[in-house]
């Protein structure tokens, strides 16, 4: 027999630990009182998982809502979303069939409506100006009217970049000059498009056809602002938190700051090849591939910083810890947001090179 044996059993569990006297003293009190946790540990599990409680719900079922998304740009088109939220007792989509209208006002007088450019996609002509108040009126059949307000931002200073490859990537060092008069918030969008000329197969036919495709893949790990934003599980997946990544000017307002990011460098090419079809033909050809990087800063207003936020914790949860999150929304009687913003862009073009 081990001296000091200590037996412990639980249901169907038989834990056994056996100290020898040699044990340092320490580390048998250590061990010891890690029994009791798992004691403790093991009693608490058994008593959750055959403990249940029913409640009577006394609330309201929720109906369905009308949910808006729109922004308004100085001197752009007015862009906006039309849905509707779904519910356990309501899981429709809305289609054209609803019928929906959308009413601008611009410094509160009538000022155009939402023309359908698309599926639940609406434009009007209304160009605002800076400062000023755009409110969208949206109506439909069955549903409360939804009405959201914002006030067109101001601009700011252009951005400048620079680049440096490293390996495979393309660094990206950011400026963003922050005028500091008041509290601003940012987006930071890097897109990637592009542009390919090649074969496509359809139904077993080789097809010449060109396409565009678009990426937003950014590495923000080196920025000490914006990596803030990534966590880790405890299963060690990282998980961006903000992948809208937005910011504000708390820890630079008046000053420049610079972002730190990396793409995957974009490889342009131009080469002549050939491929053989199904039926023994084959079609010569010259593929090319040539992208253009957009790197935008936004400066937006404060609705649309907190729903943006909101909603990429809300989309970027762990799936099996997931916490009660209430997205923002400034759009009353409805869901989404009204907001506004002012872009500067800077564009690089990586056009197709011969590969010869």
């Amino acid at each position: 027999m081990i001296p000091n044996m200590a037996i412990g059993k639980s249901d169907n569990i038989l834990v056994m630990i056996g100290f020898s006297r040699s044990f340092p003293l320490f580390l048998t009190r250590l061990l010891f009182k890690m029994r009791i946790v798992i004691f403790i540990w093991i009693g608490l599990f058994y008593c959750g998982c055959n403990n249940s409680e029913e409640y009577d719900f006394q609330g309201k079922v929720p109906e369905s809502r009308l949910v808006l998304y729109a922004y308004a740009e100085a001197d752009s088109l007015l862009y906006a979303e039309i849905s509707k939220s779904r519910t356990y007792t309501d899981n429709t989509e809305m289609d054209s069939t609803w019928n929906a209208r959308g009413q601008v006002y611009m410094n509160d007088q009538y000022a155009g409506e939402l023309k359908l450019v698309g599926h639940n996609r609406y434009s009007s002509e209304v160009r605002p100006k800076a400062g000023d108040k755009i409110t969208i009126k949206v109506a439909c059949s069955g549903l409360e009217e939804a009405i959201g307000s914002t006030i067109v931002c101001n601009s700011f200073p252009e951005i400048k970049l620079d680049t440096f490859s490293k390996m495979n990537t393309l660094q990206l060092r950011i400026h963003l000059k922050d005028r500091g008069e008041t509290e601003n918030y940012y987006r930071l969008v890097i897109e990637n498009e592009r542009f390919h000329h090649g074969i496509r197969w359809e139904n077993g036919h080789g097809k010449i056809d060109s396409s565009t495709t678009y990426s937003y893949d950014v590495d923000l790990s080196g920025d000490e602002l914006l990596s803030h934003e990534m966590i880790t599980t405890i299963f060690g997946k990282e998980i961006n938190v903000n992948p809208y990544q937005v910011f504000t000017n708390e820890s630079f307002r008046g000053k420049e700051r610079i972002i730190h990011a990396s793409v995957s460098h974009p490889h342009a090419y131009e080469r002549e090849t050939w491929v053989i079809t199904g039926d023994g033909d084959t079609i010569r050809y010259v593929e090319k591939e040539s992208h253009r990087l957009r790197v935008k800063v936004l400066r937006i207003d404060k609705p649309l910083f907190d729903y943006l936020y909101t909603l990429g914790i809300f989309e970027n949860q762990s799936s099996m810890y997931k916490e009660p999150i209430q997205v923002y929304s400034n759009v009353e009687d409805g869901l989404g947001v009204v907001g506004s913003c002012f872009t500067r862009e800077v564009i690089m073009d990586f056009p197709a090179k011969s590969e010869k």
